[in-house]
């Protein structure tokens, strides 16, 4: 757009007639980057006014139904009563649009064509700058990216608006036929990229206390309260935006004012900016046509998640944070993710954390939550995870732990998305797509920032425990850039690395064990894990927890003493799942098992039974085999995870890990510890 001096000067003189002015050292100009500005021709101190707006210019809903004093029709025609009453109510934004286009089909005779010629017009998209006016093949160039799915919303509910505004007006309304979507989806870009919030512009007191009756003055007032509609500021809104916050902006009712000031010195020759807000560059992309060099609150990608509505209101029944507020008609949480190159504030013990908005944390950890952790937060509603550096240690260490995959498997699925598209996209052939390819590297450099330490906290957690010795799980040096996590993870604990720790611990029972295992499922020894997690993970999980009670059960003390990373985790689990009602009479409680395992696990639990080291137990603590089973199974169920693990044989597989909190690595005894047994 080339500098059009006469009409630049026109709109000037019609605002200083109307009681808008410009600081005397103020000038509008034509930036090549930033198109129309306002430039500083000489030194302005630190709070002096940059422009005064009356709010005789301004331009919104409020002139449509003329909703005061300061806010006139202008002599134009008023839209009918059955229009603005059905709109008035809830949708006051689609009166200003229509408004608007009133105005520029009424051209010179307009109040306002001064201000509107100046306007980048409805024939001339490119002026726009917004993706929803791009070609589709500058719009392909923001595939993947959190900035294509606003753009499709933004079509689809323009066209709604228009529609609905239009069926009110048919047959009550000349010249319908001008009113096309084109001029609707102008008049909203004007609107979205150049009007300011109605709650930061408009005094109440201006809306009459009488008009037009108290109770449509009570639905106005609602309605700038709650932003339901936006006000356009002639010259005021030249002003651009650089992402810094150097600016005031000031109610003036006493003089009908609307007032810009810098809160800070201007030297001669800068432009001088406004402040738009702390959006992000997806924001800014979608909603103004560019893009600002990253800081913390620039470069952002947002995350969603859809919580269950039980979820959802114990994670609202939590006090620490920000409560979240889903999404009324989606349900949908919005969480943001941000380049940060300083440590935050309370990282926690999960390096990735500084990277998500808070409270990201906090849902998924309820979303995934069991029966314990549930309610452990209902419990504790202040206790914040997200702040806690001991996180792994305390109740919540299997949420957390099962989050963490899913965060990555998340992460990795938004890269692969606009990965996904780049073939197809080929080099930038114009600015557009030169601005859409810069938006979505720099996506990815967000979610490939934030990825890196979760995927190496998953790697530390699956490969590093302190509950087992084999030369496979012994600690690697440790990344220069997460040392800080080594030791601090829960414990996952695959079904191989458990019946490894029984062979370390108790051979004897570990041998007499596999073979059982080894005849029934007619495998050779030693046992191939590869193959047996495939299927059996759940009902060997079962067999096992078992077996740890049964050893419990001989000598609890030296158990104990023996094995301090079990040393609080079982008595948690029989206070956790009411170890109580399952040694006391009545039902054994329920088996937690496909039917099609049941055969197997009673066999080789029977058999545990029968062995010589177990013989000096006698239905320990009044509980039976079938009441003890059915308690291992609900532990099995609740306290395990899906996780992948590499394998001795070679080869990841997924499967049921178990999660133990986190604990210090324990010296590991030179060999066997005989078992201690009680009569």
């Amino acid at each position: 757009m080339v500098l059009d001096q006469p009409k630049i000067d026109a709109l000037l003189q019609w605002a200083e007639v109307n009681h808008t002015s410009l600081h005397p050292h103020v000038e509008i100009y034509q930036d090549p980057v930033t198109g129309l500005s306002f430039r500083a021709v000489e030194d302005i101190p630190s709070g002096d006014k940059l422009v005064n707006c009356s709010y005789h210019t301004a331009l919104s809903y409020l002139n449509a139904i003329h909703g005061s004093a300061q806010f006139h029709l202008h002599e134009s025609p008023r839209f009918p009563r059955e229009f603005l009453d059905e709109l008035g109510h809830d949708d006051p934004h689609i009166i200003g649009h229509f408004f608007l286009i009133q105005q520029y089909l009424m051209g010179a005779e307009s109040f306002w064509w001064d201000y509107i010629r100046l306007l980048p017009q409805p024939d001339q998209p490119k002026d726009m700058g917004l993706p929803i006016w791009w070609p589709e093949a500058d719009r392909k160039f923001l595939a993947g990216t959190n900035a294509e799915p606003p753009i499709r919303l933004r079509q689809r509910v323009w066209r709604d608006q228009w529609k609905q505004g239009i069926n009110l007006l048919e047959n009550r309304w000349e010249n319908l036929e001008a009113y096309t979507y084109i001029l609707y989806k102008w008049a909203a870009t004007i609107f979205g990229t150049r009007s300011f919030r109605a709650s930061l512009t408009i005094p109440e007191e201006m809306i009459g206390s009488s008009y037009p009756s108290v109770q449509e003055r009570v639905e106005i007032l609602d309605h700038i309260k709650k932003d339901r509609f936006s006000v356009l500021l002639p010259v005021l809104d030249i002003g651009n935006h650089d992402g810094l916050d150097f600016v005031k902006w000031s109610k003036a009712p006493e003089t009908e004012q609307f007032i810009l000031s810098t809160s800070k010195e201007v030297t001669q020759g800068a432009q001088i900016y406004n402040f738009y807000g702390h959006k992000s560059n997806s924001e800014l992309l979608v909603g103004y046509g560019f893009t600002i060099p990253p800081t913390m609150y620039q470069d952002v990608v947002n995350l969603k998640l859809t919580p269950t509505s039980d979820a959802t209101q114990l994670r609202r029944s939590q006090t620490c944070h920000r409560r979240p507020r889903p999404d009324q008609t989606t349900g949908e949480f919005m969480f943001r993710m941000r380049y940060q190159t300083s440590p935050g504030k309370h990282t926690g013990t999960i390096f990735g954390l500084k990277y998500f908005s808070h409270g990201l944390f906090e849902t998924m950890v309820c979303m995934v939550a069991n029966s314990r952790e549930r309610r452990f937060i209902q419990e504790n509603l202040g206790y914040c995870l997200e702040r806690d550096s001991d996180m792994f240690s305390k109740p919540l260490y299997r949420a957390v732990s099962r989050v963490l995959p899913i965060l990555s498997a998340k992460l990795e699925s938004e890269i692969g998305r606009i990965r996904d598209s780049e073939a197809e996209l080929g080099n930038p052939q114009n600015e557009n797509q030169k601005l859409a390819l810069d938006y979505r590297n720099r996506q990815l450099g967000v979610l490939e920032t934030a990825l890196a330490p979760i995927i190496h906290q998953i790697h530390e957690a699956s490969s590093l425990s302190s509950f087992c010795q084999h030369p496979r799980h012994q600690a690697s040096p440790p990344h220069p850039d997460y040392a800080h996590i080594t030791d601090i993870q829960a414990n996952l604990l695959s079904l191989e690395c458990a019946f490894d720790w029984l062979h370390i611990y108790y051979p004897d029972i570990h041998d007499s064990l596999v073979r059982i295992i080894a005849d029934d499922q007619e495998e050779h020894l030693p046992l191939n894990w590869s193959i047996l997690v495939e299927d059996w993970d759940n009902a060997y999980w079962i067999v096992w927890i078992y077996l740890i009670w049964k050893l419990w059960a001989l000598d609890r003390q030296a158990f104990e003493l023996r094995h301090g990373n079990l040393r609080s985790w079982l008595p948690e689990m029989t206070l956790a799942y009411n170890y109580e009602s399952f040694r006391e009479g009545g039902q054994c409680g329920d088996f937690y098992s496909d039917p099609s395992e049941h055969e197997t696990i009673n066999h080789t639990i029977q058999q545990i039974d029968l062995l010589p080291q177990f013989s000096a137990i006698h239905n320990p603590e009044n509980l039976s085999w079938e009441k003890l089973r059915n308690f291992a199974s609900l532990i099995a169920l609740e306290e395990t995870i899906p996780a992948t693990f590499n394998m001795d044989h070679g080869g990841s597989i997924e499967q049921k890990v178990l999660v133990l909190p986190a604990s210090k690595r324990n010296k590991a005894f030179p060999g066997p510890w005989p078992l201690n047994r009680r009569a």
